[in-house]
């Protein structure tokens, strides 16, 4: 589709830069294996016992440490030293590296970009519990928004789901909003599915509300600018203990 006028006012990176008609979305089934799958839920799993948001969301960010607790953001690195719980591992997050350099090649592939793509922040698990009701403003996570306007990085927005709609959860369906003479499209989450689109304003998005049970996403963000770009997001992960 015809890419939104926000693309052009940023600095454009030949090769990369979404411009003209180069914007869309596309869809894949079975991105990630269902071993994946179980690795990345049972790393965010672990973190996030060491927290929780109060109002249904739960954000973990590996690269900052952001976490979720109650309606502030804490430290997931410090917490584990605090709680004297053993912290991530590198084997723990070997999936976790493999799955968004396996996401990074297919969005070059589909966007047909030449230059170097860089992974940017915030790249991050999402969980969202239907049985808690919203705390905080920043809870609502069913309003309509346009990626560029949040999060300046942002060229390329994609989804990779860790949980199924009508197994784990109800409801939590990914809805791009209708848009001229573009009909309102929506996805409902299944594990190992994954969504990719142009961030700019040619794709204003939401998630409906969860009605029962829990969902999983990763959500994984790339930028053209190098100067964006995170370069070890899974740095502070400790080395294995010796077998």
């Amino acid at each position: 589709v015809a890419c939104a006028p926000r693309h052009d006012e940023r600095p454009h990176v030949d090769g990369c830069t979404p411009a003209a008609d180069r914007c869309g979305r596309l869809v894949r089934s079975r991105v990630a294996s269902e071993t994946q799958i179980r690795q990345l839920r049972a790393m965010a799993e672990r973190a996030m016992a060491l927290g929780g948001g109060a109002g249904g969301p739960t954000i973990l960010d590996l690269h900052s440490g952001a976490l979720s607790k109650d309606d502030v953001f804490i430290d997931v690195w410090q917490a584990f030293n605090l709680s004297g719980a053993a912290p991530l591992t590198k084997s723990e997050v070997t999936d976790y590296r493999e799955v968004v350099d396996s996401v990074r090649r297919m969005v070059e592939a589909a966007f047909q970009i030449e230059a170097p793509l860089y992974l940017t922040a915030p790249t991050f698990v999402s969980r969202i519990s239907a049985n808690l009701p919203p705390k905080t403003p920043m809870d609502e996570y069913w309003h309509t928004h346009i990626d560029t306007e949040q999060y300046e990085a942002f060229d390329y927005t994609t989804i990779l789901y860790l949980s199924s709609d009508g197994v784990e959860h109800t409801g939590g369906q990914f809805v791009f909003d209708e848009v001229g003479e573009r009909k309102r499209a929506a996805l409902a989450p299944a594990r190992g599915d994954w969504i990719g689109f142009t961030s700019g304003a040619e794709f204003p998005h939401h998630v409906e509300k969860v009605t029962s049970g829990v969902r999983y996403a990763l959500t994984m963000a790339f930028s053209c600018s190098k100067e964006a770009g995170i370069i070890d997001f899974l740095g502070r992960a400790v080395d294995d203990p010796p077998a």
